[in-house]
């Protein structure tokens, strides 16, 4: 019988299959891959400790060592942002009550880290490990899961603007430190570990919002509801406004966007980003289209609290 050597395959044919493999893995939908998000909840802890040596979590500004000046002007320029957030959100809140006075006794909310934000909720604090390789998805993995209390839909919110307040715990208000914060996105699916979470900039998200400004007379804001969908990239619209409450100054550029509380899953709008530009949209000239950014850079962003409303 002929003796038929093996066949050997060379190895500069390895790397473009592999590479072949990726690029077919990216681009599977995300319904036969979102299973996977269990599987991998066992590496996470190790990657979690090594995504802190190497330091992509980022450092606050606040924990870095520097000139004194600097750190006081970083640490006042986030505690002013924080207040402005409040009073917009705040004032969006009375607005609300004074619809439905009968909500009064649900206003009062204290607590962070695991106590109660009144009768119900709490703020879980939680990392991101990781950005999404596919901008357009905009979503990142968390490393706080169902056993931490998190859950699917639970909103997400930055970390950064009240993050020296908020860890003093015992007798921070806990109502305070979330409205001073900037609504970020959603938990789309939760696992053990592990949970994804969905910007509000992602090209699926559309959900009802406020438009208002602070003033000298504090934050007025415009009576119509809003609906913002995402654009993918950070970047948000609103593409129903009027242009005659544009050309009334009504709607300028630097106007805050507040989420509705009535559509939402937390105790009271939060802000959301502020309008960054407005043109005249081309297919109708009756409305503008806002462009919208958050009021927070999410691609630094690092640390980030879930709202667990405790339904």
């Amino acid at each position: 019988m002929h003796y038929r050597p093996p066949i050997r395959y060379s190895r500069r044919y390895y790397l473009p299959v592999l590479f072949g493999l990726t690029l077919i893995a990216l681009f599977i939908p995300q319904r036969y891959t979102s299973k996977l998000i269990s599987l991998v909840q066992v590496i996470v802890p190790v990657q979690d400790a090594a995504a802190s040596l190497i330091g992509i979590h980022g450092i606050d500004a606040s924990e870095v060592e520097g000139p004194v000046s600097r750190s006081a002007y970083d640490a006042l320029e986030r505690k002013n942002a924080a207040l402005a957030h409040q009073t917009a959100a705040l004032a969006m809140r009375v607005a609300d009550l004074e619809k439905d006075v009968s909500i009064l006794t649900a206003a009062r909310m204290s607590g962070i880290g695991g106590a109660t934000l009144g009768a119900r909720g709490r703020l879980i604090p939680a990392r991101v490990i990781i950005d999404d390789l596919m901008t357009w998805r905009s979503s990142r993995l968390l490393n706080a899961g169902s056993l931490q209390g998190v859950h699917d839909g639970a909103p997400v919110t930055s970390r950064y603007f009240t993050l020296g307040e908020g860890e003093n715990a015992a007798i921070r208000d806990g109502m305070a430190v979330l409205l001073g914060e900037v609504l970020i996105g959603m938990v789309e699916q939760a696992g053990t570990h592990t949970s994804r979470m969905k910007l509000v900039s992602d090209v699926t998200v559309q959900m009802k919002v406020r438009i208002g400004r602070l003033s000298d007379d504090g934050f007025k804001p415009l009576a119509p509801y809003f609906w913002l969908t995402g654009r993918g990239s950070g970047v948000m619209q609103v593409r129903d406004a009027l242009q005659r409450d544009v050309a009334d100054g009504l709607l300028a550029v630097g106007d805050i966007v507040l989420s509705d509380q009535a559509s939402q899953t937390l105790p009271a709008s939060m802000t959301i980003g502020f309008v960054t530009a407005i043109a005249t949209d081309p297919k109708n000239p009756l409305l503008s289209i806002l462009t919208i950014h958050s009021a927070v850079d999410v691609s630094q962003l690092r640390r980030v609290f879930v709202y667990d409303s405790g339904l």
